[in-house]
Formats: C-alpha cells, sequence, structure tokens
C-alpha cells in the first residue's frame, strides 16, 4: 500500500516535490493523513527506498506509473502497521531488490547458498550479513535480529 500512496502522490503532482507539497499533497489536498502522519509516511517511504530526500526535495525513487493503483484507490491506517509486519527478511529483500541489481529469487539464492556455507540456523542472520556484504545498510534492524535470537 506504501508504494501504491507515493505513487500516487507523483502521478498527480510530478516529479520531484518539496516536503511541505508532499505533506500537503496527503493531508489537505487528499485528505488521506494528518500533517504528522503524512510526514511518517514519507519518512518510511525513505527508509524502504521508495523515495529520497535531498535538503527539502522529496524524488521517487520508483516509477511511479509502475505501480497499479485502483480507481478507487484510498489508503487506511493499516499503512502504519505494515512495516511491523513485515519480518527482518522481507526487509532486507526489498532493500537488495531496491539497488535494481538483484531479483528477488537471486537474492533468496545468495542468502540460502551462504546460510548452507556458514552453517548458520538463523536466516534473519544470514540475511543481514547479505545485505552488508552488497553494501546495504541495515543497522537499523540488528538490534530487533538479535532480540528475536535470545
Amino acid at each position: 500500500m506504501l508504494k501504491q500512496v507515493i505513487s500516487y502522490v507523483f502521478r498527480k503532482k510530478g516529479g520531484t516535490l518539496s516536503i511541505s507539497e508532499f505533506v500537503f499533497a496527503l493531508s489537505l489536498d487528499l485528505k488521506w493523513f494528518s500533517p504528522d502522519q503524512a510526514e511518517s509516511v514519507l519518512k518510511t517511504a525513505e527508509n524502504e527506498g521508495l523515495v529520497q530526500i535531498t535538503g527539502d526535495m522529496v524524488e521517487p525513487l520508483l516509477d511511479p506509473n509502475s505501480v497499479e493503483i485502483p480507481i478507487d484507490f484510498k489508503p487506511d491506517q493499516s499503512i502504519f502497521a505494515e512495516k511491523a509486519a513485515e519480518t527482518i527478511f522481507d526487509q532486507v529483500i526489498d532493500r537488495l531488490q531496491s539497488t535494481g541489481a538483484m531479483s528477488r529469487s537471486e537474492i533468496v539464492r545468495r542468502i540460502n547458498e551462504k546460510q548452507n556455507d556458514l552453517g548458520i540456523v538463523e536466516t534473519d542472520a544470514t540475511a543481514l550479513l547479505v545485505a552488508r556484504m552488497h553494501g546495504i545498510d541495515v543497522t537499523d534492524l540488528i538490534d530487533e535480529a538479535y532480540d528475536r535470537l535470545i
């Protein structure tokens, strides 16, 4: 749903937007979220590699026209629960995929190979290792992965 929200805004407003234009679009134009929620949506989109924020400008890192959006699309509050429901493994795969260097199946294959090579049983730990080997920042996921181990 987050990809649809981001794509919808950029389809309506165009290429690069200021942060205030983006927040204004989500909160006042579309009336989907409060301004604070719109800022949270933007931050989550940045963390997931869907947008890039440079200074006070927001640029999409995905092609807004490639995302299917239903005609009657309207996000609900579940958008704020999506990230919590996503596993560490899924988050790592999403981050690796966002580079465009590998497909999902290639990423999973590499994680499985590394897991077999090292004899590490925990899939999340192996996924984090593979992400770091490919230069992906996953420091925000390490504590959560560690907590799940103990």
